[in-house]
């Protein structure tokens, strides 16, 4: 018997080891408990405080947390801000979520065409927003695209507004349109207006009655010794003023009678001013 005994104990660790895997139920049930053997006093103290009943119940209740976050999501979960969160805490979550350490991290390259101080301003604001880096190229890559679509806009307008002034003022100023455009640059130059005073002009009082303003400047100034270029300074008139004067010289009795007359010295000339005005009237060049 004595040798038996003795072979099963030398030829069996397990049945050995029997009695070490029964200490745990042994040990509770004489007053200690499973944690008895944690050597981390803050760990064992957690433990205790959730009293869980045995090994058995404390690895069940991981197991349910770790399907519950996700084994992948491991190391990888932050906890929200509160509000007495200090400076450190909330670098070190930024910093989790994906912030760069600086604002030169982002690595915003300024818009086209201009310097580096607005890239630098948004790439600060970023950061001390919290943005991660992925987050700053979206909204960067978002103005961007609204910045050049609404310049866009803005130019596609410009062109319109001008297309549709110069139709108006073609229809308005008939035959004396490019005489009144070469006289319109000259008075700007000689009264000294610059191309940003031209232009806000126009953005206030809209192109066609911005042309309108600086031809009446123009024309009550009354210098008729400005150069007008290429564009010859003939009596050229608008449809308006073409058809003012025909009503003027209906009135007129020495010139009616000029016309009526064929045998009369002036008949041919009051002839030719009366079809140049009627041309002009109907805004053709006589």
């Amino acid at each position: 018997m004595t040798e038996a005994a003795g072979s099963a104990d030398a030829g069996n660790p397990e049945a050995a080891a029997a009695p070490e895997a029964a200490s745990a139920p042994e040990a509770a049930a004489a007053g200690g408990t499973f944690l008895d053997g944690v050597q981390d006093n803050d760990l064992k103290a957690w433990a205790e405080n959730k009293q869980f009943p045995g090994v058995e119940q404390a690895l069940n209740s991981y197991r349910n947390l770790e399907k519950l976050m996700g084994a992948d999501k491991a190391g990888r979960t932050v906890t929200l801000l509160g509000d007495d969160a200090t400076d450190e805490q909330r670098n070190e979550f930024y910093g989790r979520l994906g912030r760069p350490d600086d604002a030169k991290g982002y690595g915003l390259a300024p818009p086209e065409g201009q310097d580096g101080a607005f890239a630098d301003w948004a790439a600060n604001t970023f950061h001390a927003a919290g943005l991660s880096a992925a987050q700053a190229t979206q909204i960067a890559e978002a103005w961007e695209l609204h910045r050049t679509t609404t310049e866009q806009q803005i130019t596609e307008q410009e062109q319109i507004s001008a297309t549709d002034a110069e139709a108006t003022l073609k229809r308005e100023w008939g035959a004396a349109y490019e005489q009144k455009l070469a006289g319109i640059d000259t008075a700007a130059e000689k009264l000294g207006f610059t191309q940003p005073q031209l232009e806000g002009l126009r953005a206030a009082m809209g192109p066609v009655e911005a042309m309108k303003f600086v031809d009446s400047l123009n024309t009550k100034i009354g210098d008729h010794n400005f150069d007008y270029g290429e564009v010859q300074k003939t009596n050229l008139k608008t449809p308006e003023q073409a058809r003012q004067e025909l009503s003027e010289l209906s009135m007129n009795k020495e010139f009616t009678d000029a016309w009526l007359d064929k045998q009369h010295p002036g008949h041919a000339a009051a002839v030719n001013k009366k079809q140049m005005l009627a041309k002009q009237a109907a805004g053709m060049t006589p």
